[in-house]
């Protein structure tokens, strides 16, 4: 009687097993099963079909332990498949935060082992470099889960019974597999960079600090005010820089503009130790546009406008940013006619020594004084010209502005939505960006 009973226990699990699948899930894995898993299943399928399920299902599971073949289990092949979709998740996300920093880490590593005369400190960057090489298991682990990205549409297709689950699981176990086999590998090159890192330190290398610094902020995006001080006593500018531009796009997206100007002027005083006059003037303007902003910023500001001016004074394209700086910073401070002067300035100098970049920039900011000073026509000349060299040189913020701002100036609906349709070589985000802008500016007749 007990055995009974326990048949009767376990065909009512597998019943409510069985019932909780989706449609269609028990009938595709039966239309799809060879030998005696096949037999098997069209055995369950016909003791659904019963009277009583649960007695026809004890009968036809008499004598099979379902844990002795997974493959009988469809229950237990779903569970299996949701769970290998939601490990590639993860490690997808973490496989991705070292493939945005990839590429930089490789090239830094291959410019510090050939920097450094160090016997010890080599191999360890060596073996790094191994580890994320294309070469190395990175690629395998990179390819194993690209495997595994399917797996949510994989289960979602079993309703429809056009899916081999049994074989495309068996493949999945496989891609888990080589998974398990490289991921530990690739958990070495942060111990690696840390060991490098407290050896230099420890021979008081500061341009190999600085350098593996950078590349375990890149690693982990973070840390980035270290890299940059560790740069700057290193003197070595393009981290410094690389490394002030994390940490300024942070903090504009914080509205910190402070901590833009403070990055900026660090920048600035290390460009002009090394003699770089053009990454010079860029922090310059930086900070000026920052200040500009920040209460009591004016003086400050101005001041920088005229530290620019001079460091253009030999060189006519240096010559044309400062006047673009001039043109932004009277116009954050109110002075609109002084602004349009400036900018029309830029548009002349610019399209004579070819610096498309100003030019567009330019065209934005007085078509947007134009329109507001009601000069339709001349503001539209200045944003289509924005927005075509914004175009041409795959600049999405010039672009976006300078559709946004046609949208905005547009006559009527009718000609805002002729704008908008231009706009739909832009980014997705970008897109949604306008669409709200023209719904906002011009919302649907009631």
């Amino acid at each position: 009687m007990a055995a009974a009973e326990s048949d009767r226990d376990r065909a009512r699990r597998v019943l409510t097993a069985l019932r909780a699948l989706p449609p269609g899930a028990l009938d595709a894995l039966a239309d799809h099963a060879v030998g005696p898993n096949a037999d098997l299943l069209a055995r369950v399928r016909g003791a659904l079909a019963a009277p009583e399920p649960e007695v026809a299902l004890a009968a036809a599971l008499g004598g099979i332990t379902l844990a002795d073949a997974t493959t009988l289990d469809p229950l237990a092949l779903l569970a299996m498949g949701g769970e290998l979709g939601a490990g590639a998740d993860a490690l997808r996300g973490e496989l991705d935060t070292i493939l945005r920093g990839r590429a930089d880490l490789v090239s830094e590593g291959e410019r510090l082992r050939a920097a450094t005369p160090d016997a010890a400190l080599v191999p360890l960057l060596e073996d790094a470099l191994a580890l994320l090489g294309e070469a190395g298991p990175f690629v395998a682990l990179r390819e194993a889960i690209g495997a595994l990205g399917g797996v949510r549409a994989l289960l979602a297709s079993v309703d429809r019974g056009d899916v081999d689950l049994g074989g495309k699981l068996a493949e999945l176990r496989a891609r888990r597999d080589a998974i398990a086999g490289v991921a530990a590998r690739l958990t070495e090159v942060p111990a690696l960079l840390a060991r490098a890192r407290a050896y230099a330190t420890e021979r008081g290398d500061a341009l190999a600090s600085a350098r593996l610094a950078l590349a375990t902020a890149t690693l982990h995006d973070v840390g980035w005010p270290e890299v940059l001080a560790l740069a700057l006593a290193a003197e070595h500018l393009p981290m410094a820089r690389a490394a002030a531009t994390r940490i300024e796009g942070r903090a504009l997206a914080a509205g910190q503009l402070d901590v833009v100007a403070e990055t900026s002027a660090q920048i600035a005083a290390l460009a002009a130790r090394v003699g770089d006059p053009d990454a010079e003037l860029a922090a310059v303007c930086a900070e000026a546009l920052a200040i500009a902003q920040l209460p009591h910023g004016a003086a400050p500001a101005q001041a920088l406008v005229a530290r620019a001016h001079a460091l253009g004074a030999d060189a006519a394209p240096r010559a044309v940013r400062a006047q673009l700086l001039e043109g932004q910073v009277t116009e954050l401070l109110g002075d609109d006619a002084a602004a349009r002067r400036a900018f029309r300035s830029v548009m002349v100098g610019a399209e004579k020594v070819g610096l498309h970049h100003e030019l567009g920039w330019a065209a934005l900011h007085l078509g947007r004084l134009e329109a507001a000073q009601g000069h339709r026509f001349r503001a539209g000349q200045d944003l289509e010209l924005a927005q075509d060299i914004g175009r041409t040189l795959g600049d999405s913020s010039l672009f976006g502005l300078a559709v946004a701002a046609r949208i905005e100036g547009a006559a009527d609906r009718a000609a805002a939505t002729a704008v908008l349709a231009q706009g739909e070589v832009a980014p997705p985000a970008l897109r949604v960006e306008l669409q709200r802008r023209f719904e906002t500016r011009w919302p649907a007749p009631s």
